[in-house]
C-alpha cells in the first residue's frame, strides 16, 4: 500500500517553523501534520489535559513562541505525566525555528530527578518556566545533547548542501521520526556522520578500515537494518529495507561484534527522497571523511572536496562551448577520481567515463559509489586498475605511452575500444612537494615523477602536483594523436591561477603547453566559498583543446565568478536546458572579464631592485667544528634551528622579522649598506598580490625578500611597493591573488609626484625601525659593538629621511602627504622637548623586546627612537599625551591609504 503524501501538510508545519506569532495564533499551521499522521488518535488542548498536541501511549508536544523557550516547554512536556497520568514515550517541543525531540527512556537521569523535585499538582506550564529558570548550565546542555533530534535557529544558516539545515530537509526528516515513534534508534545524518565513522576505528586495526566499512554497509543502514553474523563468528553484514537488502560481507574480531551490533541497530543513515538526499550525498563527502579520520594523507596528497553545483555548474559552462559533443564523440577521464565527486555529479549528461586512482583506497570508494547507482550501470563506467587487483594507477610515474596502454587494456577487458579522444575531467591535488619528504613516505605520496613530465615542465614547476597532471596530459595527448585517434582530446580542469599569468617558474611549460593546446574559455571562483580549503585564493576552471601550433601564445581571458556564492547555484540541475539558461546566463554575461595574460612590469624590475637576504644553510665545517657561527645574538634560542642567520663579526647589522638584530655579510652594491643604519631604508617585500600582507620596513636588511631604497629612484620604488602592499592590502580583486604587484602604468605625469609623496609619508608612519645596540664580543670575542640607528628619525639632520625624503614630500607640498609628515614631525619634537631632551634614557620597560631581549646593557631609548618604540613606552607607562598623538598620527595615516588606494583604483586605473 502506497505511504499517503504530506506535501501540503509539510508545508504548513514550516509555515509554523518560520513563523514569529504566538503559539496560539500558529496553531492551525502545527495541527494538520498530526492529524494527518494519527488520525483519531490525536487529541489536543481540552482532550489532552491541556498539551498542545498529545498521541496516547506515543507522543505529547508542546509548542512555544521563541526558541530560547525551549526549556520550559521540555519540562512542561515531562510534567504532563505526573500532574495528569498521560502516557508517552517521546518529547517534542517546537518553536520558531525550533524542534526538540526527546525519547523518556534516553533522557539524563539528572534531568528525570530535576523534574521530580516540584510537586505533582503544580500546572504543568508553571513548572515549565520555573524549572527552566533553576536549570544549570551544564544540565541544560545534558538535555540538549540528549535528544533524539535537535533543531537550532543556528542549524538554518545555510542549506544542506554548504553543511547547514535547511528547513525542506528537515520537515522530512522530523516525519519519517514521527511515523517511527516506536523505534529507539538515534539519528546519523549530514551534520554528525563523520562522528559516526569515529565511531567505527575501535573496531578495526587501521583507521581507512572504519571508513571503508561505513561505505559498505551505508546503503543498507536504514531504521529497519540489524546485523547478521555469519558462521565463522567473524564475518557480517547489514540488513536493511525491512530484510530487503544486504551489504556486502565485513569481517570483524569476535569481540567488537556485539558492540558493532549494538551501534547498527540503535542508529540509522537518514536520506530522503523528497529532498533529493541520497546515500550519494555521503559519498561525496568521503574527501571531508578522510581529511579528518587521517589529515596527514589528505594534506600530502591536496585531497580537498570538489562542490556538486560548482561541478554541475562547470558541465553546463562546457555544453555552452561544446553542446552534445562532450556526451557523443569523447570519452570522459578523470585520473585522479578522489572520491568521484566530479564525475558522478555529471551523472546524466556524460556517457561512458573512466575514473582511475593513485589509492586503492579511493577506487573503493569510487567503485563502491558508481555501483550503488543504476544509472552509472546502465551508461557504462571503467575503474582503472580494477579494485580487486588492491592497487591504484599513479598518473604521474610512468610514461604517456605505458598510461594509455594501460587504460586500452582495461577497456578492452569490457569489449570498449579506446576509439575516441579523452576528454580529461579533473581536479588534480594542489600540492607541493618541497617540504619534509618523510611526510610523503609515510602517506605513500613521495614518488618519482616520470623524466618526461618534467622535462617538460623543468624540475622546480614538477614539484606543483597539478602542474605534472598538465604536462603527463598533454604527454598523452600527443601519444592520442601519434595512434591516428580522430578527433582532437580536450581538458577541463580546476586549477590555481598562478600557471595561467604565468608566475616566472611557469613561463616555460606555459609556452609549450600553448604550442599544444587552444583556449576555449574560463572561469574563477573563490577558493574557500566552494572548496574544502583553508585561505582565500582564486581557482580557475579552464577548458582546452588539443590543436597543435608552433606559433600560438594564448591570450587567456576568463569570467571573474569570485564573487559567486554556494547559495547562487542551488538549482535543480534536472530542469530543460532553457529554464537552467535562463538562470545562469545572466550570472555568467554579468560576470567582468579579467585578461591574465596582459603584460604588467613588476615595480622590481621596473626600478632594478637588487634582492638581499641572509638566512643561510650552515656549512658542514660550521657544524662539525662546533664553533660558533651565524650572526644572531649568542642567548638567542633560534641559534638551534637549520638555518642560520648572517655572520659573527660583522659591522653591519639586519633584522629577522621580528626586529631581532643580526650581524649580517654585506655583498652586492655597497651604496645599500651603511653601518650605523642612517643612510638607507629596508623593506620585506613580497612580489605577489597573496604575499602582500608581509611587508615591512626595517633600517637594515631582512632575513629574506629584502630590498634596500638608498637613493630617490631606489626610495620610490620600494617605498611604492611597500605602500601598494598595504594599501590593497585585503582590499584587491581575489582574481589577482597569485599575480605579482605591478608598477602602476597609468599614473597621470601631474598626479605622480604626490603619489610618491604619498608613499613617502606612508613608509614615515608606518615603520618598524629602531635604534639599538648590538654589544661588542657578542656573538664571539672580538666581534665590534654596533650602534644601529634610525633613518626615518625627523629629529636627526643626517637620517636618510631628512636628506632624501623630505625635501621631495615638500616640494610636492601634497596635503595628506604634508599632514602626516607633520604629524609625525610634531611628536619626534614633542618626545625630545618632555621626554629625552636630547640624551638617553635608560632602564625604560623595553627589556624584553626583541632588540633588546638578548643583551646586556641596559634597555634605552634616545629622540631618534624609532616610532614603535616609542609607542610601546607610551602604552607601558600610560603617557596619554603621547598616545593621543598616535592617535592623531594613525588617523591621519589611514588617510593616506585611502589617497594611495584611490589613487591606484581611479586614477592609474590599476585592476583595468
Amino acid at each position: 500500500m502506497a505511504q499517503p503524501q504530506f506535501g501540503n501538510e509539510l508545508d504548513l508545519f514550516k509555515q509554523y517553523l518560520r513563523s514569529e506569532s504566538n503559539e496560539n495564533a500558529r496553531s492551525p499551521y502545527l495541527y494538520p501534520l498530526f492529524q494527518k499522521l494519527f488520525k483519531d488518535k490525536f487529541k489536543t488542548e481540552s482532550d489532552a489535559c491541556g498539551a498542545d498536541v498529545y498521541i496516547d501511549g506515543a507522543l505529547i508536544v508542546e509548542s512555544k513562541t521563541d526558541s530560547s523557550q525551549w526549556l520550559d516547554g521540555f519540562y512542561q512536556a515531562l510534567h504532563y505525566q505526573r500532574r495528569f497520568g498521560l502516557a508517552y514515550n517521546t518529547i517534542m517541543v517546537v518553536a520558531n525555528r525550533f524542534v526538540g525531540i526527546w525519547k523518556v527512556n534516553k533522557l539524563p537521569e539528572e534531568a528525570v530527578i530535576f523534574s521530580h523535585t516540584v510537586e505533582a499538582y503544580l500546572a504543568p506550564s508553571a513548572v515549565g518556566k520555573s524549572n527552566a529558570r533553576r536549570t544549570q548550565k551544564p544540565l541544560r546542555n545534558a538535555i540538549a545533547s540528549s535528544a533524539f533530534y535537535f533543531l537550532t535557529p543556528k542549524d538554518l544558516e545555510g542549506d544542506i548542501f554548504a553543511g547547514a539545515k535547511n528547513l525542506t530537509t528537515e520537515t522530512y526528516e522530523i516525519l519519517k521520526i514521527l511515523r517511527n515513534l516506536d523505534s529507539d534508534r538515534l539519528q546519523i545524518n549530514t551534520h554528525n556522520f563523520i562522528n559516526t565513522i569515529e565511531r567505527f576505528k575501535p573496531f578495526f586495526q587501521h583507521p581507512i578500515e572504519a571508513v571503508h566499512a561505513f561505505y559498505a554497509i551505508i546503503a543498507y543502514w536504514d531504521i529497519t537494518a540489524t546485523v547478521a553474523v555469519g558462521d565463522g563468528g567473524t564475518d557480517v553484514r547489514v540488513i536493511g529495507f525491512k530484510g530487503q537488502k544486504f551489504s556486502d560481507q565485513i569481517t570483524l574480531p569476535p569481540r567488537s561484534i556485539p558492540e558493532f551490533k549494538k551501534l547498527i541497530e540503535t542508529n540509522y543513515v537518514f536520506t530522503n527522497e523528497g529532498s533529493g538526499l541520497t546515500v550519494d550525498y555521503y559519498f561525496s563527502r568521503f574527501d571531508e571523511v578522510l581529511a579528518k579520520i587521517d589529515p596527514a594523507y589528505v594534506k600530502q596528497h591536496g585531497i580537498f572536496f570538489t562542490n556538486d553545483n560548482l561541478s554541475k555548474f562547470a558541465l553546463w559552462y562546457v555544453k555552452q562551448q561544446f553542446g552534445e559533443k562532450l556526451e557523443n564523440d569523447y570519452i570522459v577521464f578523470d585520473p585522479g577520481g578522489g572520491s568521484g565527486n566530479l564525475v558522478s555529479s555529471w551523472k546524466g549528461r556524460l556517457k561512458h567515463k573512466i575514473i582511475s586512482e593513485l589509492q586503492p583506497d579511493l577506487l573503493k570508494i569510487i567503485e563502491r559509489r558508481m555501483r550503488a547507482d543504476p544509472w552509472h550501470i546502465d551508461h557504462g563506467f571503467t575503474i582503472v586498475p580494477k579494485t580487486s587487483e588492491g592497487k591504484g594507477l599513479n598518473f604521474l610515474n610512468q610514461s604517456a605511452e605505458s598510461y594509455l596502454q594501460a587504460l586500452i587494456n582495461e577497456l578492452a577487458a569490457k569489449q570498449i575500444q579506446l576509439d575516441m579522444p579523452l576528454a580529461f575531467l579533473l581536479n588534480p591535488p594542489y600540492k607541493n612537494t618541497k617540504e619534509n619528504i618523510s611526510a610523503r613516505e609515510s602517506t605513500d605520496s613521495d614518488y618519482l615523477i616520470d623524466r618526461d613530465i618534467i622535462n617538460l615542465t623543468g624540475e622546480e614547476a614538477a614539484k606543483e602536483r597539478y602542474l605534472g597532471f598538465l604536462g603527463q596530459i598533454l604527454l598523452i595527448s600527443k601519444e592520442q594523436s601519434n595512434k591516428g585517434i580522430s578527433g582532437s582530446p580536450i581538458v577541463m580542469i580546476f586549477t590555481p591561477t598562478s600557471w595561467l599569468f604565468p608566475r616566472p617558474t611557469f613561463k616555460k611549460f606555459r609556452e609549450i603547453w600553448d604550442k599544444h593546446f587552444r583556449f576555449e574559455r574560463g572561469f574563477i571562483v573563490t577558493s574557500n566559498e566552494w572548496f574544502k580549503l583553508d585561505g582565500t585564493w582564486p581557482i580557475a576552471f579552464t577548458i582546452w583543446c588539443f590543436q597543435p601550433d608552433d606559433t600560438r601564445f594564448n591570450q587567456i581571458k576568463i569570467n571573474d565568478l569570485t564573487l559567486l556564492k554556494k547559495s547562487d547555484l542551488n538549482v535543480n540541475w534536472n530542469q530543460d536546458e532553457e529554464i537552467l539558461n535562463e538562470f545562469l546566463l545572466p550570472l555568467l554575461n554579468g560576470s567582468k572579464q579579467i585578461n591574465f595574460s596582459k603584460k604588467r612590469t613588476t615595480i622590481r624590475d621596473s626600478f632594478s631592485l637588487n634582492l638581499y637576504d641572509f638566512i643561510r644553510t650552515p656549512t658542514k665545517t660550521e657544524k662539525k667544528s662546533g664553533i660558533i657561527y651565524g650572526g644572531l645574538p649568542l642567548r638567542d634560542e633560534r641559534r638551534t634551528n637549520d638555518k642560520t642567520y648572517g655572520t659573527t663579526d660583522s659591522q653591519f647589522c639586519g633584522f629577522l622579522d621580528n626586529g631581532t638584530p643580526v650581524r649580517i655579510r654585506t655583498r652586492g652594491d655597497l651604496t645599500r649598506f651603511s653601518s650605523n643604519g642612517l643612510s638607507s631604508i629596508w623593506f620585506r617585500l613580497d612580489t605577489s598580490f597573496k604575499d602582500m600582507n608581509k611587508a615591512k620596513c626595517f633600517n637594515g636588511p631582512t632575513d629574506t625578500r629584502s630590498y634596500a631604497a638608498f637613493n630617490l629612484e631606489t626610495s620610490k620604488g620600494c617605498c611604492s611597493w611597500f605602500a601598494i602592499s598595504k594599501a590593497l592590502g585585503g582590499l584587491y580583486p581575489i582574481a589577482y591573488n597569485q599575480d605579482d604587484i605591478w608598477t602602476p602604468i597609468n599614473l597621470p605625469n601631474e598626479k605622480e609626484t604626490a603619489f610618491y609623496s604619498l608613499c613617502f609619508a606612508f613608509v614615515l608612519a608606518e615603520n618598524r625601525c629602531v635604534v639599538t645596540k648590538f654589544e661588542a664580543n657578542n656573538p664571539v670575542a672580538g666581534a665590534p659593538e654596533v650602534f644601529v640607528q634610525n633613518p626615518l628619525s625627523t629629529n636627526n639632520e643626517e637620517a636618510f629621511w631628512q636628506t632624501t625624503l623630505l625635501p621631495y614630500v615638500q616640494e610636492s607640498s601634497e596635503p595628506n602627504a604634508m599632514a602626516l609628515v607633520k604629524a609625525v614631525t610634531e611628536l619626534y619634537r614633542y618626545w625630545n622637548h618632555n621626554y629625552t631632551k636630547g640624551q638617553f634614557i635608560e632602564n625604560v620597560g623595553l627589556h624584553n623586546e626583541p632588540y633588546f631581549r638578548y643583551f646586556e646593557y641596559p634597555d634605552f631609548l634616545t629622540p631618534n627612537s624609532g616610532l614603535i618604540q616609542i609607542r610601546k613606552y607610551a602604552e607601558i607607562h600610560q603617557e596619554m599625551d603621547l598616545l593621543s598623538r598616535f592617535d592623531d598620527i594613525q588617523a591621519k595615516t589611514k588617510v593616506v591609504r585611502k589617497a594611495i588606494y584611490e589613487m591606484l583604483v581611479r586614477d592609474c586605473r590599476y585592476f583595468e
